[in-house]
This record gives structure tokens, C-alpha cells and sequence, in this order.
């Protein structure tokens, strides 16, 4: 093995799943937990619980009082939102720590946000099983790249400035200063490491290419169409991307697992989800500027 992908390796090893995030899941997931108990955990992480309790009193939800306890936060919530919630605050904290200070963590983590959020909207449209498994898809999709950028500096600054020129895709350029690998298959064996559903794992692994996914094609295909929709609003988007070209070489194939006809793309569709996302970044304002 070389000494880039034992590096990757040995990172990955190195990485811990937040461990009040990973209790929360487990809980959320059982169907016999009581909001007692949730809020016994979550009051552990004093930052999480503030975090939780400026959601709950945000405008979206229209409380006339103040809502002070984190029990009652998660009966406004619910079960699903708040994990989606400690999640993506629990996982940003986590892998932002090393980071240079000339890496827009804001926008990033605004980008994967809205992705998830879109993920979660365009699944439930299109009949997916599970729409809160489809938001952590699209949340986590780019989670690659938080590592490269952590551990890689040297060669992500290299891969950012090539990348500009618009003379290779990314993933070319990656292959190149990664020992021929990429943001997405990094992101794929540290959710793997992290013991994630195998939907999970495949879906932050084959978001860029969902037709070539052997399992289930169908969520990376939804992420795929997700992260269209908020390239088409200008949504966010983040510069380690070639969204044009890339877009117009693989969505063809993403249509057709998602057996969709590329009619069905027009302006009218697409506006229809920029409502839907913007009460959404009203109702999650706990995501703006302290991520």
C-alpha cells in the first residue's frame, strides 16, 4: 500500500463518531425511548442542548412562549428532526477542528445542509422509503472532502487551484494528488468505519456516479438530483465542484435510475422547491454562521 492511502487508511482508523451523537441515534431508533430520556442525553453536551433549544423557539415554529427545557423541545421537534439536527451540529464540530482558516467551513456545511434538505424533499416526492434516511445522505455526501481538506492541505490547495482552470474534472485531479482516490470514496470507508447502513455508505460513495452503484442506485441517484436542483437555484454552491460538466455527462444515466424523463427537469420544477427550502433554512437557523 502506499504511503497516501495508508495515510488515508490510518485517518480514517482515527476519526471517532461523536459519541453523544451516536447515542442519540440509537435511541431515536428504538422505538421504546421517551423524550425523558433523549433529554437526559442531550443535556450531557451543554452547547448541543442551546443549539437544540434555539430551533425549538425559532419563528417556524410559532410558539407564543418561550420554550426553556429540552424535553419539551423534543415533543416540538419530534424524533427524527431533532436526530437530524444533532447529527449535522454533532459531525460539524467533530471534523472542523484542524481545519485552515482560509476553508469556508460556513458555506460548506450551508451547502451540505441544503443538499440534505432537498435530498430529504425530492425523496418523499419520489416515493423513498425513508426521507429521514435520504437527508443524512445528502447531508454527509461530501463528508470526503472535510477530511482531505483537514489532513491532505498540500494537496487539497493544489487539487482547488487546478481544479479553477476547468481543464480536468475533479475527480481527475484527485486521482492524481490522491493516490487515485477521491473525496467520495473517503467518505464512504469513514461512514463504513462509523458502522453506517450500507445505503448510507454506497450513497456518499457513488453520489457523483448513483448508475454505477450495485446495491441500491436509487438514494445517490436522488442525492445526485438533489444537489442539481440547489446548483440550478444557486444555492450555496461550493467551488470544489465542476457542476456543468459534470451535470451534463452523467444526468442523463441519473434520470433514467430514477426512471424520470428529462423533460420532467424544467423551470417549474425547479421553483417549486425553492419555497419548500426556504421555510426550511428558517426553520434550521441553528445552522447559520456558528456551525
Amino acid at each position: 500500500m502506499s504511503g497516501i492511502k495508508q495515510k488515508i487508511q490510518n485517518i480514517i482508523q482515527l476519526v471517532p463518531f461523536p459519541a453523544v451523537a451516536m447515542e442519540v441515534v440509537r435511541l431515536v431508533d428504538n422505538p421504546k425511548t421517551s423524550a425523558a430520556k433523549l433529554g437526559e442525553v442531550i443535556s450531557q453536551d451543554q452547547a448541543l442542548a442551546a443549539k437544540v433549544l434555539k430551533v425549538a423557539n425559532s419563528p417556524f415554529y410559532g410558539f407564543p412562549k418561550q420554550i426553556s427545557t429540552i424535553n419539551f423541545a423534543i415533543v416540538v421537534l419530534g424524533f427524527e428532526t431533532l436526530k437530524e439536527i444533532v447529527l449535522s451540529v454533532s459531525l460539524a464540530s467533530s471534523l472542523a477542528s484542524k481545519l485552515d482558516k482560509d476553508f469556508d467551513l460556513e458555506k460548506f456545511w450551508r451547502h451540505s445542509l441544503l443538499v440534505g434538505l432537498m435530498t430529504k424533499h425530492l425523496a418523499k416526492d419520489l416515493n423513498y422509503r425513508v426521507s429521514g434516511e435520504a437527508f443524512i445522505a445528502g447531508l454527509l455526501h461530501d463528508i470526503g472532502i472535510l477530511v482531505v481538506a483537514q489532513y491532505f492541505k498540500k494537496e487539497f490547495q493544489q487539487i482547488i487551484q487546478i481544479g479553477k482552470r476547468g481543464e480536468f474534472s475533479f475527480e481527475q485531479i484527485e486521482r492524481r494528488f490522491l493516490d487515485n482516490s477521491t473525496h467520495y470514496e473517503i467518505g464512504s470507508l469513514l461512514a463504513e468505519k462509523w458502522n453506517f447502513p450500507d445505503q448510507l455508505v454506497e450513497a456518499i460513495a457513488f453520489h457523483h456516479q448513483p448508475h454505477l452503484a450495485p446495491k441500491n442506485p436509487l438514494l445517490p441517484a436522488i442525492v445526485y438530483l438533489a444537489e442539481y436542483v440547489c446548483f440550478k437555484l444557486g444555492l450555496e454552491n461550493i467551488e470544489y465542484a465542476d457542476h456543468d460538466k459534470s451535470f451534463a455527462e452523467d444526468l442523463p444515466s441519473v434520470l433514467e435510475v430514477l426512471k424520470l424523463d428529462e423533460s420532467f427537469l424544467n423551470d417549474g420544477f425547479i421553483e417549486t422547491y425553492r419555497a419548500k427550502i426556504q421555510a426550511d433554512v428558517v426553520k434550521n437557523q441553528i445552522f447559520s454562521g456558528e456551525m
